[in-house]
């Protein structure tokens, strides 16, 4: 239409309508670009909220599942205070020191009559986190993680899923390694990874096998790590939520 008017016009030489069907021609494509670009912008920010509202998601999973996984390292540092104090009278120190770090041991509750029927089940219980990254991975493959406009809290995205691999890795190739290994060690004793014999037996064998004690301790002392770095990795949790909810509740 646009055109036809146009050309009627070059035809009469009316110049002055000429340029305002120009003007028109050209406004009219520029909003169509702006439009176009406008709602490609809209679809943008739409599909990175949905990133984001799902890596919200499964850090509220983390952190549901981080209790379970404190109560773990909880109950296997109680576990063998209990058997440390009944075979040797002596407590374990309050803190583990590895190279320039000091980790300090958590307090524990008193075991109850059932958990002393249970001592190996609990010493050799190594809980650890769940894989569950499906809002990280999403955004990492659609790319987009380099066009989110909140620079900072792109940085703390990767720096959370940084730790939270070493985190992993160290759970599985040190904390369960470490059990896997011991834990087939005490075969020769008779001792399964699940034995529920009274709690003198296994205070009796501590005391009498210092093989035993040092698996023990070890398995207290990895205890204190992984609790550690537990609460570590729980502050950077909920760090991490809370500036996602921000971002999600300001665009």
């Amino acid at each position: 239409m646009i055109f036809r008017r146009l050309a009627e016009h070059l035809r009469e030489q009316n110049w002055t309508a000429i340029v305002i069907e120009f003007v028109l021609l050209v406004v009219g494509v520029f909003l169509g670009i702006q439009a176009a670009n406008w709602n490609e912008e809209r679809l943008e920010r739409e599909l990175m909220r949905g990133h984001l509202a799902e890596i919200a998601q499964d850090l509220r999973t983390y952190d549901a599942v981080s209790v379970e996984l404190n109560q773990s390292a909880l109950l296997r540092i109680a576990a063998v205070d209990y058997i440390q104090f009944e075979a040797f009278g002596s407590h374990l120190p309050a803190e583990l020191v590895l190279a320039s770090n000091v980790w300090k041991a958590p307090q524990t509750e008193p075991l109850s009559e059932d958990q002393l029927g249970h001592l190996m089940s609990a010493i050799n219980l190594v809980r650890i986190s769940v894989r569950a990254r499906s809002g990280y991975e999403s955004l990492i493959s659609s790319g987009r993680l380099g066009l989110l406009g909140n620079r900072d809290l792109a940085r703390q995205i990767n720096a959370y899923y940084g730790n939270f691999d070493d985190l992993l890795d160290t759970q599985s190739d040190v904390f369960r390694a470490f059990r896997t290994e011991g834990s087939i060690r005490q075969f020769a004793l008779g001792i399964s990874v699940f034995d529920d014999r009274p709690a003198s037996e296994l205070v009796a064998l501590a005391r009498e096998n210092p093989g035993f004690a040092a698996y023990l301790r070890s398995q207290r002392e990895w205890a204190i790590l992984h609790y550690n770095l537990l609460q570590r990795s729980d502050e950077g949790t909920r760090a991490l939520l809370a500036a996602i909810e921000q971002e999600l509740a300001q665009s």
